[in-house]
């Protein structure tokens, strides 16, 4: 009779053990479910802007003008020939068409010829916590120049927004008056709404 009771007890143990044991993977299990889950949503949030872009539209939006005031470009001159040469030189593609400017992973933009394989560190980007402001410090002609887009609009096809009191050189403008040609400053500030067209 004590062996029967004994045994009672055992099996009584046994049975705990087996319970506590499910119990343990059932935990395990759910705790892997879970952060599985939070990875996906960490994937899902991925920054929207993510993406290779060109330069589809930059209109000048008050005039620009040397500091002798004789050579000016008026508002709303599209002047969007000028900045792509005047970004975009820094890479070099076999076809001007593949260039191209990447909003890159780890805050950085990188110049691109697209169909090519070829990339290249050119600067990083920002957006400020609202969304309203996207700067992109670019490194152009061994300068580090900071192009900070205001009243930003951005979508699945575009980034816009408007640039003020940008520094160029009047060569570059050169290309839209024959008059900068001739410009000994040593660069004009300008101030453009730009619009830069999604490629991928």
């Amino acid at each position: 009779m004590v062996s029967l009771l004994n045994f009672g007890k055992f099996k009584k143990k046994l049975n705990f053990k087996h319970m506590k044991n499910k119990l343990l993977n059932i935990l395990i299990v759910c705790t892997f479910f879970l952060l599985s889950c939070d990875d996906e949503e960490g994937a899902s949030t991925k920054e929207p802007l993510l993406g290779m872009y060109t330069i589809s539209k930059s209109v000048l939006t008050s005039d620009a003008t040397s500091a002798n005031g004789l050579a000016s470009i008026s508002s709303g001159t599209d002047i969007t020939s000028a900045i792509i040469t005047a970004f975009l030189s820094e890479i070099t593609c076999n076809s001007g068409a593949n260039k191209a400017i990447e909003v890159a992973e780890n805050n950085k933009i990188n110049f691109v010829c697209r169909l090519e394989n070829k990339t290249q560190d050119q600067g990083s980007w920002a957006i400020n916590e609202s969304r309203s402001e996207f700067t992109m410090t670019l490194l152009i002609q061994g300068n580090l120049v900071p192009l900070k887009l205001s009243n930003l609009v951005e979508s699945s096809t575009k980034i816009a927004g408007n640039v003020s009191s940008i520094p160029v050189p009047p060569t570059l403008l050169a290309s839209v008056n024959n008059a900068f040609a001739g410009v000994t400053d040593q660069a004009v500030l300008i101030s453009i709404d730009i619009e830069l067209e999604r490629l991928n």
